[in-house]
């Protein structure tokens, strides 16, 4: 029996088309390294082609083997012929599902699919190149950076992780957002820790050398020289905070700004910020973009201190004018007192009164119709202030246990085997989950379960799953009260794991 062969082409006879090679990032490297194994094992991977009619081949798939092909100076190439009506899309199909495919050039090719074909949602996009739709959003969403940053992400620098970060710095200055990746790059911080260290990464560049260097002033703590260029307002501006504060006098004071400044910068599109909370310490960094509105603000703020201390004399001055009132005589002091306990006595009974009556109504509307009319209520409003004193109990157990908390990403690796990505919801989206549950509840039973499943979660679920850094941490004092009085849920909930073989 004869044995199939591959077919092959004289390697001059393969035309290139435009638009059928996802890589625009080919290094020479890169294909030197493919042309040394090439030479030595051929090409393993035929390529894949499609027949022109003319005696040559155009090429569909297969643009850095065809290339390393000619540098190692190969005369035929082996190939696969493909018919059908999707080269295009074929041809980057096949480099989405290579590792080794940067991030840009798989956004790049997404949108290409989408236009071509008209797709308008990314489960379309999706379902047309064999991937989820989490694996397209992340990708397509890095179209929206700046071309600096989207750089960085195509040369394996900065994760596709970052983005979500990235896209709010960059929101306010491209520049800013180009800057963080160059400082990640001369700190040498590894892909993996970029999100991680993005706080420090962003003071680290408000302090960095660049060319075109952005303004980032530190918005908690405003240095008047910083932002104020003439010398007769600086004196001025440092007289005055000075006399504000006598306890930190400087002739180039430091102004921290309040909340009212910050939503200012906010409002003017000039705050860059970044909060990191972490379950048991939290960290936020704040930079303005804008040198003249940073000024504008210092001036603001320095009015705002400057009435804030008048308010605090006039406060001072009232309460020692109260104590004025004790002054005179000893008899006219003895009557203020009388005066004085007179009418605190007469406001306690008043409220003693109030409280008899409340008390009565509390416990004449006890009963059943209070309950079906208010039973509900009352349970959401009690769950609302438990969630509120705990906003990781959520977040530390449910979005291990439950899929809607969950997506999972299966690859394929080049062994065959299959590989799981899970990403979880993070803290505020599992209170948000939790919460929007409760709300929909059309009983207090209803509540109260949701508010258990949560608990047991919190005290049950394996953090191990999960690295260290990314683990939500809860935890109560009534813990062990807590674990006695669910003892027998637990045992109903709790997975009974087979016990390891004796060796």
């Amino acid at each position: 029996m004869s044995q199939a062969t591959t077919p092959t082409v004289r390697t001059a006879m393969v035309e290139v088309q435009e638009g059928f090679n996802a890589r625009t990032r080919q290094t020479a490297e890169g294909i030197e390294r493919l042309a040394a194994s090439v030479a030595k094992d051929g090409i393993v991977e035929p390529l894949l082609v499609e027949a022109t009619g003319n005696g040559k081949v155009k090429l569909i798939a297969g643009h850095r083997r065809l290339a390393a092909a000619q540098v190692a100076g190969l005369e035929h190439v082996p190939v696969n012929y493909y018919q059908g009506e999707r080269g295009r899309q074929v041809s980057l199909i096949e480099n989405f599902h290579r590792e080794d495919l940067d991030p840009i050039d798989a956004a790049h090719g997404l949108k290409a699919i989408a236009d071509e074909h008209g797709l308008r949602t990314k489960q379309e996009i999706a379902e047309q190149v064999d991937m989820s739709v989490q694996w397209v959003s992340e990708r397509l969403r890095l179209l929206h950076l700046p071309e600096g940053v989207q750089a960085h992400i195509a040369a394996g620098e900065v994760p596709v992780e970052a983005e979500r970060v990235l896209r709010k710095v960059a929101e306010v200055s491209a520049r800013v957002a180009e800057c963080v990746c160059l400082t990640a790059k001369r700190h040498k911080v590894r892909p993996g820790d970029f999100v991680r260290s993005f706080a420090e990464l962003l003071a680290l560049t408000a302090e960095g050398r660049f060319d075109q260097k952005p303004t980032m002033i530190h918005a908690r703590r405003v240095t008047v020289s910083q932002v104020i260029t003439d010398s007769e307002e600086r004196k001025e501006l440092a007289e005055r905070i000075n006399a504000v504060d006598r306890y930190l006098v400087s002739e180039d004071p430091q102004v921290h700004f309040a909340e009212a400044e910050l939503d200012a910068a906010r409002a003017a599109g000039c705050l860059i910020e970044h909060s990191v909370d972490q379950g048991d310490f939290h960290t936020s960094v704040a930079f303005i973009t804008d040198r003249e509105l940073a000024a504008d603000l210092l001036r603001r703020a320095v009015e705002r201190q400057e009435a804030e201390a008048e308010r605090r004399a006039e406060e001072e001055a009232a309460w020692r004018s109260r104590s004025s009132e004790l002054q005179g005589t000893p008899e006219e002091q003895k009557q203020t007192r009388k005066e004085q306990r007179d009418k605190a006595k007469a406001d306690a009974a008043k409220a003693r009164k109030l409280n008899e009556a409340l008390g009565r109504n509390l416990l004449g509307r006890r009963g059943k119709q209070s309950q079906k009319q208010f039973g509900l209520a009352r349970a959401k409003a009690i769950a609302a202030i438990f969630l509120d004193d705990n906003p990781d109990l959520s977040g530390r157990g449910l979005r291990l246990v439950l899929p809607q908390l969950q997506e999972i990403e299966v690859k394929q690796l080049k062994s065959g085997e299959p590989r799981e990505n899970v990403t979880y919801a993070d803290a505020d989206q599992c209170g948000t989950y939790l919460w929007n549950r409760i709300e929909e509840a059309r009983s207090e039973g209803e509540v109260i379960e949701l508010l258990a499943d949560a608990v047991l979660a919190g005290l049950l679920a394996d953090p191990a799953e999960l690295p260290a850094s990314r683990r939500i941490r809860w935890w109560t004092h009534a813990e062990g009260r807590v674990k006695k009085l669910l003892a027998l849920e637990i045992k109903a909930v709790k997975p009974r794991l087979s016990a390891r073989k004796k060796s």
